[in-house]
């Protein structure tokens, strides 16, 4: 029977409904004119805006599975959403000066960053397997393009191809785990494949413990973990670098919203036996990732494995999941807020110093000086690698301290000392740059074009920076409240279980 379609269903689902419907006027308009790009862009932006505004009703109301089980638009998947959806606004901003410098000017380019958000909604707010693919699918697809937007440079054509390949290869083995689980409980629904699995006691046979490790493995390409992680660099450095920056924060938080959704509500009994893969990979990724962008000079490749190691930061949230207590995924939600922030103002940096005629990105070199001839500029970029190397009292410092304190709290003192070691030997890297900026100098120095996309993009990212790290509750959301607003979200999805 098909479920009826409701006037509180279409309030629920305005926000992809507004994005796709952006997204095709935009693709039309496109069509028909190939000169208002930066109308275009405004459009986009607008449509971004209207989204962020239309999560406001639903927000307030009691909401639940719709479409059958397919989606449920709760707290949690709001929060993922507005998340999404800023890092969009943000990402539009910052493209336009980028766009018009580059010569991509081009109304198809905001359309695909709009339908990438519409999957990602799809995804944070999927409660069926079937949801999630269907989420990838629609966000990966349309990221593959823009990240070869440079259709002439061969760095970014290698950059869609690489990401293109991979991306099928991890896609394969999460809809071969979709199949065994979909044999094995006869269905894909989160809340049916725990009944199931629990009334038939699968949690301990080979073949749905093997179907969970298919289904890991496409999670652990999505959000760049150790061994799937090599496409990364070459990813980062190819892609425009709004997209860039766009892929590191929003794209990674809604991929771990679905996998923290799916394993708090499927899996979580065979927690034992996934969270002891999950602390390897913490562990191998924070490793590499951290060890890697020691040896990096150039700043996008450095920021790649750096987004690397955050994934492995992370992941010890994941390690300290526990029924009892909703801090390690509260813990989790307020990073993935707080990494894509800071993602976004660092690389707004970085595309507003990108030439035309340097398609391999930026180097250490580039920066120097910066902070003296560009005081504000450079105070930025310090604040952004300030709070990547958890230094207090920026959000950064607060983000890693929540999620450290969860894996304590379940008793994995020691994964919390690797974690405190590894933000250690991220300082190098990171304060590497701040060196370059204010004790080294250069006879060419590098051009700066911060159009007033890129201060408005700056201007908002420093202060939620500092906000979030030292701002109390109040008229504006500040760490206290952000934090409340997780835990409310994650006792949400265990209540549905």
């Amino acid at each position: 029977m098909t479920p009826a379609f409701t006037r509180e269903i279409a309030i629920q689902l305005m926000p992809l409904f507004l994005l796709t419907g952006g997204a095709m006027l935009l693709l039309a308009w496109s069509a028909v004119s190939t000169r208002t790009a930066r109308a275009q862009g405004a459009f986009a932006a607008l449509v971004g805006v209207a989204t962020l505004v239309s999560i406001a009703p639903v927000w307030k109301m009691e909401t639940g599975p719709i479409l059958g089980g397919m989606l449920v638009v709760d707290h949690f998947g709001l929060f993922f959403t507005a998340l999404c959806v800023v890092s969009l606004i943000g990402t539009i901003l910052i493209s336009d000066g980028y766009l018009r410098r580059f010569e991509l000017m081009r109304g198809e380019y905001y359309a695909l960053l709009l339908l990438t958000t519409a999957g990602m909604f799809v995804l944070v707010t999927a409660c069926d397997l079937m949801s999630v693919f269907l989420g990838l699918e629609l966000m990966s697809l349309a990221i593959y393009v823009t990240i070869g937007f440079r259709r002439r440079d061969f760095l970014a054509n290698e950059a869609a191809m690489k990401y293109f390949l991979l991306g099928a290869f991890a896609i394969a083995f999460f809809l071969y785990g979709m199949s065994i689980i979909y044999g094995l409980c006869g269905t894909m629904n989160f809340k049916g494949i725990l009944v199931e699995a629990m009334a038939r006691e699968y949690f301990r046979d080979a073949p749905f413990l093997f179907a969970m490790a298919l289904i890991l493995v496409g999670f652990v390409f999505k959000i760049s973990a150790v061994p799937f992680h090599m496409w990364v660099p070459d990813v980062y450095q190819g892609a425009p670098s709004p997209v860039t920056g766009f892929m590191a924060g929003a794209v990674k938080a809604a991929s771990f919203a679905a996998f923290l959704r799916l394993f708090c509500m499927s899996f979580f009994p065979a927690r034992s036996d996934w969270t002891e893969i999950v602390i390897v990979l913490a562990i191998a990724t924070m490793t590499v990732g951290n060890i890697v962008a020691l040896v990096q000079r150039n700043v996008k490749r450095m920021l790649a494995y750096s987004s690397i190691a955050h994934a492995g930061y992370i992941m010890i949230g994941l390690a300290a999941l526990s029924i009892e207590n909703t801090a390690a995924a509260s813990s989790i939600m307020y990073y993935l807020l707080v990494y894509a922030l800071m993602t976004l103002g660092a690389f707004a940096l970085v595309s507003a110093l990108e030439n035309r005629g340097d398609t391999r990105g930026l180097e250490l070199e580039d920066f120097s000086g910066l902070g003296l001839r560009r005081p504000m500029l450079g105070f930025a970029m310090a604040l952004f690698m300030f709070a990547m190397a958890g230094i207090p009292p920026t959000a950064g410092f607060f983000g890693k301290y929540y999620v450290f304190n969860a894996a304590i709290e379940r008793g994995l003192t020691w994964l919390a000392v690797v974690g405190v070691l590894n933000s250690a030997l991220s300082l190098y890297y990171y304060l590497r740059v701040v060196v370059y900026m204010y004790f080294r100098t250069r006879k060419a120095e590098t051009p700066v074009f911060d159009d007033w996309g890129v201060r408005v993009v700056l201007a908002f990212t420093v202060l939620a920076v500092i906000w979030l790290g030292l701002g109390p509750s109040g008229v504006v959301p500040g760490i206290e409240t952000v934090l409340g607003w997780t835990t409310e979200s994650v006792e949400r999805i265990v209540s549905l279980r």
